[in-house]
């Protein structure tokens, strides 16, 4: 158990983990903490006259760069360039078009994110996190965009669109840029909250294979390029009606965690 005297004062939530370092919110303040290991936290930061709740984060270890985004009315985005292990001001990023975020993920020097509403998907050079620019506009379709992430060089989010009262899900692969998307062959079509999606969260990068893997219901699926998947039937991998996973990891020598609501699944290899 993980003893952090500053969560008496609200109930911790991990808004960021890549790279080797954790960013998490302390819900009710307006404060940031870090940690390079998950036991060892540290007061980051802090956002002066934020309002309502910080819905996500991302960090760029290579620029020692982060953001972080509210959900309010004015700019939304705090940035910082300082160590995670002073408390220090984020400032707030200035000017008109800075987005309000539901996801956010770090990818080959930038920072890209699905903005609110779920319509469109921006992104922002780490190195400048003040200047956004929409890479994936609205469009006819009605498209919206969830969980977005970068796994090992390739940039996953799934997209669905509500048509006839359905609701038409597609694991994608965006390219660096984040100005194309690319369907894989994974797709499912009926209730939005059903674990037989493919979830961008629920893919690792096994090096040992030379592939991804992901895992949904009943299933592990893998792939060489991210866009074409293969297969293979877990029987009794399975959650309850309207549950789905929300997370995998694998640790070498030990095995595949899988998260459920309540328990976790474990799998040795």
């Amino acid at each position: 158990m993980v003893d952090v005297s500053w969560w008496a004062h609200g109930e911790p939530e991990i808004l960021y983990a890549g790279g080797g370092v954790f960013l998490a919110k302390i819900t009710g303040f307006a404060n940031i903490i870090a940690s390079f290991d998950g036991i060892t936290w540290h007061n980051a930061g802090y956002c002066v006259g934020a309002q309502n709740a910080m819905t996500t984060g991302a960090y760029d270890v290579s620029r020692g760069s982060g953001v972080v985004s509210w959900w309010y009315n004015q700019t939304p985005i705090y940035y910082s360039f300082d160590s995670l292990t002073e408390r220090t001001e984020w400032p707030l990023a200035s000017g008109g078009g800075v987005p309000i975020f539901r996801y956010l993920t770090t990818h080959k020097g930038q920072f890209v994110g699905v903005v609110g509403g779920d319509r469109s998907i921006a992104a922002a050079s780490s190195s400048s996190p003040t200047l956004w620019n929409t890479t994936i506009p609205e469009d006819s379709y009605n498209s919206r965009y969830m969980f977005i992430r970068s796994v090992n060089g390739k940039l996953f989010v799934m997209r669905w669109r509500y048509v006839n009262n359905t609701y038409h899900v597609r694991l994608c692969v965006l390219n660096d840029s984040a100005t194309q998307l690319t369907e894989t062959n994974l797709s499912h079509v009926g209730d939005l909250a059903d674990n037989r999606i493919a979830n961008p969260q629920n893919i690792i990068w096994m090096e040992a294979w030379g592939k991804f893997a992901l895992f949904n219901e009943s299933m592990l699926y893998v792939s060489d390029d991210g866009v074409t998947w293969e297969g293979v039937e877990q029987p009794g991998f399975t959650t309850t009606t309207y549950d789905t996973f929300g997370g995998a990891i694998y640790v070498p020598g030990d095995g595949f965690y899988v998260k459920a609501s309540g328990f976790v699944y474990y799998a040795p290899y």
